[in-house]
């Protein structure tokens, strides 16, 4: 996939994504239509300022910026540079860390939300260091959507450089569908509790497309029980 380049995932025209690299690593960035004035995006990169998705517009749209965790927050000041209509949210564990380097005046999303299309919903995994964010799509018309932070990997092959491919092989998380050691050492506080949750929402939300913070969308019919798998396997 081109990087610095936005995407149409074809499956939820909504949906738009796009790649970057920080640091030595694939991340993703989500964009979404909401209505005809607003639009979400989370985990925004710098770079993905070169070329806006199809039809955002700072000065005709209103932007809500989500941090998936306290940690993804690289790339939201030049956007908020450049979207003066916004607001910001995040969860209330990622807010207090977020408010000391500066973001101010961020909403706490277990008490407001932004506005979502139907079939959204927002997801607060426990046990994360970080204060996690998920968004989910549930629908009877198309394949449910996890749009998910750094609890899964998802790298095609490894890296190109050096040390970033010798932390990769290290920590278990390339190539394929992950969960590195990392997540658990560093990422999660209590994966105890992440355990049951997550096997409760696959159960409940029967995903078949991952997009994850890092690495490439995962498509897939048999992706609720690959996960499944993975987490009782890892966790």
């Amino acid at each position: 996939m081109k990087k610095h380049v936005w995407f149409n995932l074809e499956e939820h025209p909504e949906i738009f994504y796009g790649q970057y690299i920080v640091p030595n690593f694939i991340s993703n960035s989500i964009a979404i239509r909401c209505s005809e004035s607003r639009w979400l995006i989370l985990s925004p990169g710098k770079e993905m300022l070169n070329q806006l998705p199809e039809g955002l517009d700072p000065d005709n749209h209103h932007l809500s910026i989500v941090f998936p965790n306290s940690f993804h927050h690289m790339g939201v000041k030049a956007w908020i540079e450049k979207f003066p209509n916004h607001s910001l949210y995040a969860s209330q564990k990622a807010a207090k860390r977020l408010a000391t380097l500066g973001f101010d005046n961020i909403q706490a999303l277990e008490s407001k939300q932004p506005e979502i299309p139907e079939g959204y919903k927002f997801a607060v995994p426990p046990g994360h260091r970080g204060g996690d964010i998920w968004l989910c799509k549930i629908t009877e018309n198309a394949a449910n959507v996890w749009i998910t932070c750094d609890s899964f990997l998802n790298y095609e092959r490894v890296s190109n450089q050096p040390i970033a491919r010798f932390l990769q092989k290290l920590l278990g998380a390339a190539p394929g569908l992950k969960i590195s050691q990392v997540i658990k050492w560093l990422i999660m506080d209590k994966y105890s509790a992440f355990k049951p949750w997550v096997l409760k929402q696959l159960a409940e939300d029967k995903p078949e497309i991952l997009i994850p913070s890092h690495g490439e969308i995962d498509r897939d019919k048999d992706l609720t029980s690959r996960l499944e798998q993975l987490v009782k396997s890892r966790l």
